[in-house]
């Protein structure tokens, strides 16, 4: 009698601590507090068996796999090709736009913390962040073709076959933590993202499922059966992202003739008289294009490329850039005019593909001198 008894109290208590997390998409937040409002037959945000339940026909209970670490004490995670890590551990110069998505819980879409996706010239960087007063006990991710998710046979993703988990580092939780991923174990330029989080709420101390996507999008789902077994319609609980591109940054670069030039304020200056040029024939003077000077000093500058100026007509002078092997241009300008004072022609250009020469014609300045200050964009080539 007394096995009978302590039997029931053991059923009754195990029901009171699942009806007491058992929360639904109707939770409310009040002063940052989940609170549970009049219940209705909605899709449960509760994780039990992480979402996949009323599903007897597939394994719910495979253990999960475990973290491998390089050092007892690290604060560094690392499975096959990622590392999480805490965001101070991570210097991240992004490429391009970065993509913020809010990390959402349900159909009322409680926002829990945020996921915010950027990429450099090596690694592609998921920054998980928990608000208010919640902490993240999981962050799992898959990243590839939309139409390769994983998933259960009621439309919702298993979340075992993603192909990056991870457990943030203190026992307890993690406001924040960051996945590093090189770009090369991307085989797509652009891909699909299912970020998912197992969120722990300190108020309700009950623990709920979120995904990262845009909030404007509804998830469809319907119910099944006695069990009430939720069933989902095409899922929107995820992103796409598209790798960005690193533009190098490019440095100015100087045309100047020591023997025919002058720099004053920094700008340099040269000058060439159209007799000496016409005496040169399509051989045509060369200007030095010279980066890193220090000022107008240009003692420990660097050559890395000219500018031909020839004669071509009574008329006319052709302009050709040429850099060195081992850069590109991002742009160049060429202002002239018939004295120091006049320079006010300018011919300008700015190029989207690798440019390492480039040749334009200008109309001879009406006078016995040419005067240019002639500038270019350059970068190392890869």
């Amino acid at each position: 009698m007394k096995t009978n008894y302590a039997l029931g109290y053991w059923f009754i208590a195990l029901f009171l601590i699942f009806s007491s997390c058992s929360k639904d998409e109707n939770e409310v937040i009040e002063n940052e507090v989940i609170v549970e409002s009049e219940k209705t037959a909605i899709e449960p945000d509760f994780i039990k068996n992480d979402g996949s339940e009323g599903i007897e026909d597939e394994l719910q209970l495979e253990e999960e796999e475990p973290i491998l670490t390089t050092d007892i004490n690290s604060k560094s995670y690392r499975h096959c090709n990622y590392t999480l890590l805490t965001p101070s551990d991570v210097d991240v110069e992004a490429c391009g736009e970065t993509t913020t998505m809010p990390l959402l819980v349900g159909t009322r879409k409680l926002e829990v913390g945020s996921v915010t996706v950027s990429n450099d010239g090596e690694n592609l960087y998921l920054n998980f962040e928990a608000n208010d007063r919640n902490l993240m006990k999981k962050v799992y991710l898959y990243i590839g073709a939309k139409e390769n998710i994983p998933f259960y046979s009621n439309g919702f993703p298993n979340l075992r076959k993603f192909n990056y988990k991870a457990f943030p580092y203190y026992y307890g939780g993690m406001k924040k933590a960051t996945y590093v991923i090189p770009l090369s174990s991307i085989d797509l330029d652009c891909f699909e993202i299912v970020a998912y989080s197992k969120v722990y709420n300190k108020d309700s101390r009950c623990y709920y499922t979120s995904f990262a996507y845009d909030k404007t999008l509804d998830q469809q789902y319907s119910y099944y059966g006695w069990w009430s077994c939720v069933y989902y319609g095409d899922w929107v609980r995820s992103f796409s992202y598209c790798k960005q591109e690193c533009k190098v940054e490019c440095i100015q670069a100087y045309g100047f003739h020591a023997a025919c030039g002058f720099c004053e304020d920094n700008v340099f200056t040269t000058f060439l008289a159209h007799t000496f040029i016409n005496s040169k024939g399509d051989e045509g003077v060369d200007i030095e294009l010279l980066i890193n000077p220090d000022g107008c000093d240009i003692t420990n500058s660097s050559d890395v490329g000219h500018i031909n100026i020839s004669s071509i007509s009574d008329t006319k002078l052709k302009i050709e850039y040429q850099l060195n092997t081992g850069y590109e241009m991002c742009g160049l300008s060429f202002g002239y005019g018939g004295s120091k004072t006049s320079i006010t022609s300018e011919y300008s250009k700015q190029f989207d593909a690798s440019t390492t020469a480039h040749s334009f014609e200008i109309d001879k300045p009406l006078s016995a001198n040419i005067y240019m200050i002639s500038k270019a964009e350059i970068t190392p080539s890869n």
